[in-house]
C-alpha cells in the first residue's frame, strides 16, 4: 500500500479527531467564560445586597422591591452558570430559590402596605443614623453598643417629626417661618409665638398615634415606667453647634397620654425664639426641620451630676471636673443648688482617688420623680447635708467611664451621669466639652508603655461605621479562627483578607480590621447588618499590630489607635450583636435576604438545604463555582491531550498548556518557550521557578533521600500517578495548574487582573513519599509558610489549602512568584521531617531566602 493511499485512507479519521479536539477545546473555553461571567454576577449580587441593606435601614419600601427583584434575577443567573459549569450538579438551587421568592413576595407585599416605622431602639442607632436620630441619641447609641451603662431608650427620628408636621398640615407653614427667621431684621419672638401655637394646638393622627404607642410599649414592656423626653436635633450636641439649653426637655413622664403631650412640647421647642435666633446666627439651613426626639427610661437616682473628662477651666492640670448633687441631676445642670465638686486625676495611678481635691457642699434640697408624674423638690435629711455624695470607688468608676467615652469620641467630653439607689452608674448624655483653652499637647502615659490614643495604623477605609475597643486577635488560619472563638471578650479581629469563614464570629466581635478587603464582600455585609465597625485596606493589621494588645478601631476616621488596657480590661462587656429591630414585615424581608448562614465552605452544613437567604445562595454559587474550576481534575487534560502545547523548561517542571484564549502567543508551535507565554499568572509562576539556588533535580541535604525513588512511585493519598503530565489551563489573566512534583500533588488556581474584586489565588498541597508522620510534618511546614505569606490556611492531615482573595494584581503576582519558588524548594522535603522542630526550621529557611538549605544543620536536628 502506497503512502499516498494510506494518507487518503487516514484523512477521515484525522478530520474526526480534529472535530473532537475542537469540540473539547470549545467545551473548556465555555467553562472558563462561564466562570468569568459568574464572577461578574457575584460582584453585582454583592452590590445589590449592600443596597438592600441600606434601603431596609432607611425604610425605603418603594425602591426596596426593585432592588430585591434584580437581586433574584442575578441569583438565577448564578444558579444557571453553576449548573452549566457542573453538568446540572446543583439543580436543587432552583426549587430553593423559588421557595425563597414566594416568601419574599409575600413579605415585600406586607412591607409595602405597612406604615413606615418612625422610631428606633437606642441600641440600633449607629453613627450613620445621626441625621435621623440626632446629635444626642447617636452618641448614646454608640456608647450603649460599646457596652457602657446607658439607660434604654428610643429615638423618634427626624422623619417621624417631619411626618407628624406633614400629617398635621403644618410642614409648609413652618418652613415659611424658618425662611422668615433667617432674614436680617426678623422678629424671632413673634415668629416663634406663631409657630409654637400651631404645633401645640395639633394632635397626632390615628396612624401616628399607633407609632407613639409602639415606642412607649417597647420601653414599658408592660411595667410602670418613668421616662425623659428630650430633643435630639441632628445639629445638636456636636463639636460645631451645641444648642445647649435651647430646646425643651420633659422629665418624669409616667403615662402614655403625658408622653404624647411631651413629644409635642419638645417638637414645638424647635421653633422657640432662642432657637430661631441661634439658627440664624449659625447659618443653619433655612427650611430644614431637623428635630428628632429621644425618650429614655429615667434612673431613680441617689445622686447625679456632670463630669468633664478634662477640667474646662484648667485643661493643663491633668484633672477632671466632677460635680454631684443629691437626687436627679437637674439641679447640677441648671446650677440652682450647691454641688459637691471633685477633681480626680486623669492618670489612674497618679494618686489615691480619696486624696483628690474635693469641696463638699451643704446640700439642703434634692429633686426626684413625683409619683403622679413630673418632678418635685424635697428636703435633704439633716444628717446627710454635709456628707460626701460619692465614695472613692464611685469616683474612680466615673473617671474610668469618662476615659472610655473620651477615647471613643476622640475628644474631651461633657458627660451627664447618675447613680441609682443600688449603686449602679448610668451615662445619661455625652457631648464634646467646650474648654477655656486647648488641652496642651504631650504624652499621656500608660502603664503599658504606649500612649493611649496613639495612632497605630491609618489610611483604612470604613465599610461599617463606628468605634469599638478590644484585645487584638489575629487570624490567618482555620486553627487560629477556632482559637479566636474562645478568646476572652471584647475582641478586635484582624484578618489579612475578608474571610467569609469569620462571619460566625462577627456577632461576638467588637470590630474587624482587614489588610485587604472589599466594601461589598460577604463579611462587610454581615458587619453592616449587625452594626459592627469594620475597616479594610489597612495593609499591616495582621503584621504591624501585636496580638493581645488593646486597640481602638475607628471606622469613621479609618484609624486604629492604642487603647489603655487598664481602662478597658474592667469595662462592661458589649452584648452579642443582633440585627436591628424592625417591624414584622421588614424583619421578614431582612431575614430572607441579608443573613449569611453558610460560613464554612468545607463543613457539613454547606449545602443547598441550608440556604435560608438570598445571601446564602450568592455565597453557595460563588464558592461551588470556584471549587468546580479549581478541582476540574485530569479529565480536562485527557479530553484535550492533542490540543496542548508543551512548555520547554530545562530546570523546573514540564508543563502541558491548554490555551483558553490569550494565554499563548498566536501562531506558537507544539513546543514553546517562556517567551511565547502571555498568561500573566503563569509568567509570574515561571519567574519564581527560575530563582537561583532552587533544588530542581537535587535531593535534600540528607543522606538516604535518593532511596525514596526505588521505594514508591505512587502517593497512596493521591489518585494521580507519577507518570501523568503536569498541565495548565491558561488565559491572559487566569491560570489553573495541576502538577505532580515528585511524590506530592499541587494545584494552583489564580485570577490576576485589573479588577481586584475578582482576583483570587488558591493553592493546595497534598501527599508525599514517606510515612504519614513525616508527610504531616511537611504539611505543618507548608501551612507555616503560607500563613506567613498572608494566605488563609486550612490543614487536614498531609493536605494544606491556602486562599488569598481580592488582592491587587501586584499582590497576586508577587504571591505567584513565591509559589514558583516554593514548588522547587519543597521537593522531597517530607524525608527531612525527622522531628517536630524541623517544619519550623525549614520554613524559616525558605522565608529567609535560603532556597538551597545551605545554612540548615540537618544532622543536629536529627539528634535533637
Amino acid at each position: 500500500m502506497t503512502p499516498g493511499l494510506l494518507h487518503w485512507l487516514a484523512a477521515p479519521w484525522r478530520r474526526r479527531r480534529e472535530r473532537r479536539n475542537q469540540v473539547a477545546l470549545d467545551w473548556i473555553k465555555a467553562r472558563y467564560h462561564i466562570f468569568r461571567v459568574l464572577l461578574a454576577h457575584n460582584e453585582r449580587a454583592l452590590e445589590l445586597l449592600a443596597e438592600v441593606d441600606r434601603l431596609l435601614r432607611d425604610n425605603e419600601p418603594a425602591r426596596l422591591g426593585e432592588a430585591v427583584r434584580e437581586l433574584r434575577e442575578i441569583i438565577l443567573e448564578l444558579a444557571d452558570g453553576l449548573n452549566r459549569l457542573t453538568g446540572n450538579g446543583h439543580a436543587g438551587l432552583y426549587p430553593r430559590l423559588a421557595s425563597l421568592e414566594r416568601r419574599l413576595e409575600a413579605a415585600l407585599d406586607r412591607q409595602s402596605r405597612a406604615p413606615r416605622r418612625l422610631w428606633l431602639p437606642l441600641g440600633d442607632v449607629t453613627p450613620e443614623l445621626r441625621e435621623q436620630a440626632g446629635g444626642k441619641a447617636q452618641p448614646l447609641g454608640t456608647l450603649l453598643r460599646a457596652g457602657l451603662p446607658v439607660p434604654d431608650g428610643v429615638s423618634l427620628t427626624r422623619r417621624a417629626c417631619r411626618e407628624y408636621l406633614r400629617q398635621a398640615g403644618l410642614e409648609d407653614r413652618l418652613k415659611a417661618v424658618l425662611r422668615q427667621a433667617a432674614a436680617k431684621d426678623a422678629d424671632h419672638g413673634a415668629l416663634a409665638e406663631t409657630a409654637q401655637a400651631m404645633i401645640v394646638a395639633s394632635t397626632p393622627t390615628q396612624a401616628f398615634g399607633r407609632e407613639l404607642r409602639a415606642a412607649w410599649d417597647f420601653l414599658a414592656g408592660g411595667r410602670p415606667l418613668a421616662v425623659s423626653v428630650r430633643s435630639s436635633a441632628s445639629s445638636e450636641d456636636g463639636a460645631e453647634h451645641s444648642f445647649a439649653g435651647q430646646y425643651s426637655s420633659v422629665l418624669g413622664v409616667r403615662t402614655f397620654e403625658a408622653f404624647t403631650r411631651a413629644f409635642v412640647t419638645v417638637l414645638a421647642s424647635a421653633f422657640s425664639a432662642r432657637v430661631l435666633a441661634y439658627r440664624a446666627r449659625a447659618g443653619l439651613a433655612r427650611e430644614s426641620v431637623d428635630m428628632a426626639v429621644l425618650i429614655q427610661k429615667m434612673v431613680a437616682a441617689r445622686t447625679a451630676g456632670v463630669l468633664f473628662s478634662v477640667d474646662p477651666m484648667a485643661p493643663e492640670s491633668g484633672r477632671m471636673l466632677l460635680t454631684a448633687v443629691p437626687g436627679l441631676g437637674t439641679l447640677a445642670v441648671s446650677g440652682r443648688a450647691p454641688a459637691d465638686v471633685y477633681r480626680p486625676s486623669r492618670a489612674r495611678h497618679a494618686e489615691d482617688v480619696a486624696a483628690a481635691p474635693a469641696a463638699i457642699a451643704q446640700k439642703s434640697m434634692q429633686e426626684v420623680v413625683a409619683e403622679d408624674g413630673g418632678l418635685r423638690l424635697e428636703a435633704m435629711p439633716e444628717g446627710l447635708r454635709l456628707a460626701p455624695l460619692l465614695a472613692p470607688g464611685e469616683i474612680a468608676a466615673l473617671r474610668d467611664h469618662a476615659l472610655r467615652i473620651e477615647a471613643l469620641a476622640g475628644c474631651p467630653q461633657d458627660i451627664e451621669w447618675a447613680i441609682d439607689q443600688g449603686g449602679r452608674i448610668f451615662i445619661l448624655q455625652a457631648r464634646p466639652a467646650r474648654l477655656a483653652r486647648p488641652v496642651p499637647a504631650g504624652p499621656r502615659g500608660s502603664e503599658a508603655g504606649r500612649t493611649p490614643g496613639q495612632v497605630l495604623l491609618e489610611g483604612g477605609v470604613g465599610v461599617s461605621p463606628g468605634k469599638a475597643v478590644g484585645r487584638l486577635v489575629v487570624v490567618r488560619s482555620r486553627r487560629e479562627l477556632d482559637l479566636a472563638a474562645a478568646a476572652p471578650r471584647p475582641v478586635v479581629l484582624a484578618l489579612h483578607q475578608s474571610l467569609v469563614d469569620a462571619a460566625s464570629l462577627v456577632p461576638e466581635t467588637s470590630a474587624l480590621l482587614v489588610d485587604m478587603g472589599n466594601p461589598l464582600d460577604h463579611l462587610a455585609g454581615v458587619a453592616r447588618e449587625l452594626g459592627i465597625p469594620m475597616l479594610i485596606g489597612l495593609g499591616t493589621a495582621t503584621t504591624g499590630l501585636t496580638p493581645g494588645d488593646w486597640v481602638l478601631a475607628d471606622a469613621d476616621r479609618g484609624l486604629v489607635l492604642a487603647a489603655d488596657p487598664h481602662v478597658w480590661q474592667d469595662a462592661p462587656k458589649p452584648a452579642v450583636r443582633r440585627p436591628a429591630r424592625s417591624d414584622d414585615a421588614t424583619a421578614a424581608v431582612r431575614e430572607l435576604t441579608l443573613p449569611l448562614n453558610l460560613t464554612d465552605a468545607y463543613g457539613p452544613t454547606f449545602s443547598i438545604l441550608e440556604c435560608q437567604s438570598l445571601h446564602d445562595l450568592v455565597r453557595y454559587t460563588h464558592e461551588k463555582a470556584v471549587i468546580a474550576l479549581f478541582e476540574a481534575g485530569d479529565a480536562i487534560a485527557e479530553e484535550t491531550f492533542s490540543l496542548v502545547r508543551r512548555l520547554r523548561d530545562d530546570q523546573g517542571l514540564s508543563f502541558l498548556i491548554i490555551d483558553l484564549g490569550g494565554g499563548v502567543a498566536a501562531g506558537s508551535g507544539g513546543v514553546i518557550g517562556p517567551e511565547a507565554i502571555l498568561c500573566e499568572p503563569l509568567l509570574a509562576l515561571l519567574q519564581g521557578m527560575a530563582t537561583p539556588n532552587l533544588r530542581w533535580g537535587k535531593a535534600p541535604p540528607l543522606a538516604g533521600v535518593s532511596g525514596l525513588v526505588s521505594r514508591s512511585f505512587l502517593d497512596a493519598r493521591s489518585e494521580r500517578p507519577v507518570g501523568n503530565p503536569n498541565y495548565a489551563l491558561a488565559a491572559r489573566d487566569y491560570l489553573n495548574l495541576n502538577a505532580r512534583v515528585d511524590y506530592h500533588f499541587v494545584m494552583i488556581d489564580a485570577v490576576c487582573g485589573a479588577n481586584r474584586r475578582e482576583n483570587s489565588l488558591r493553592f493546595r498541597f497534598k501527599g508525599g513519599g514517606t510515612a504519614r508522620v513525616q508527610r504531616e510534618r511537611r504539611a505543618v511546614f507548608v501551612e507555616t509558610v503560607m500563613r506567613e505569606e498572608e494566605f488563609f490556611t486550612t490543614r487536614q492531615g498531609d493536605m494544606v489549602t491556602a486562599v488569598l482573595s481580592e488582592g491587587s494584581r501586584e499582590t497576586i503576582r508577587a504571591k505567584l512568584v513565591m509559589l514558583g519558588r516554593f514548588l522547587g524548594f519543597s521537593r522531597l522535603l517530607d524525608a527531612m521531617m525527622l522531628d517536630d522542630a524541623m517544619p519550623g526550621r525549614v520554613a524559616r529557611a525558605f522565608l529567609s531566602g535560603d532556597y538551597g538549605l545551605e545554612r540548615l544543620d540537618v544532622q543536629e536536628s536529627g539528634r535533637a
